[in-house]
């Protein structure tokens, strides 16, 4: 499997949380329920493409990452946007 297509839920995840459509909270705890079934996925799927593509996915993630780190940090408690982007990170890690 293509590793974009392996994280499409976290994308996706933290995109509503950017766009205020799904709560942190909650998309941080479905994150890291993914989390340890999915990086030893990737860290296989990386082996099936092409650094250049896995090099894109992972520079995806973490730039999400940090979209989502600032997003939380006028908040009063963004602790779970840190927690996401602290998954979006491991998971870009695990691609390298």
């Amino acid at each position: 499997m293509h590793p974009s297509e392996r994280v499409r839920f976290a994308v996706e995840t933290a995109r509503a949380v950017l766009e205020d459509r799904l709560d942190p909270g909650d998309a941080a705890a479905a994150m890291a329920l993914q989390l340890d079934q999915v990086v030893p996925q990737l860290r296989s799927d990386r082996d099936s493409v092409t650094r250049s593509e896995s090099e894109s996915v992972a520079t995806t993630l973490r730039l999400l990452g940090e979209q989502v780190n600032d997003h939380g940090s006028g908040l009063p408690d963004p602790s779970a946007h840190a927690e996401i982007a602290r998954i979006l990170g491991r998971m870009a890690q695990s691609l390298r």
